[in-house]
């Protein structure tokens, strides 16, 4: 059997079983047209306000952060499984092993400094801060 026909018929099933749940759900589902489901809130609740609302960036900030540090530890775990044997053996030297892991840490530690100093990762501000802002 040729690897190209396995590959289409994969394709073709990755195709088919999710455009057959599309189909059946809509079979199934009820549908009753109400105005109510064209409201911008379906629980009922008439929206007041406009939609511009300024958000504080610490939100932002916090979860950008938060998104590099995970990768960090997604990043560091693997590595340090490939290296065990890497340290293990004697031609390998320690610094050559692990130079690039404490190279990439060193950079991410940079990184918080950085945040750390310009008040990236401090969620509330003192007032003595709060008056340095004013002035």
């Amino acid at each position: 059997m040729n690897d190209w026909i396995a590959i289409g018929a994969l394709a073709l099933v990755g195709v088919l079983i999710p455009l057959g749940m599309m189909s059946v759900s809509s079979l199934l589902r009820p549908t009753v047209p109400e105005t109510s489901k064209r409201a911008t809130y379906e629980s009922g609740e008439i929206p007041t306000g406009g939609t511009r609302i300024r958000f504080n960036i610490q939100y932002y900030m916090v979860a950008l952060l938060f998104v590099v540090f995970d990768i960090e530890t997604v990043l560091l775990f693997p590595w340090a499984v490939a290296y065990q044997d890497a340290l293990a053996s004697p031609e390998i030297s320690l610094v050559r092993a692990l130079g690039p892991m404490l190279l990439f840490v060193g950079i991410l530690l940079v990184g918080l400094a950085w945040a750390w100093r310009t008040g990236a990762v401090q969620w509330a501000r003192t007032a003595e801060q709060l008056k340095a802002d004013r002035q």
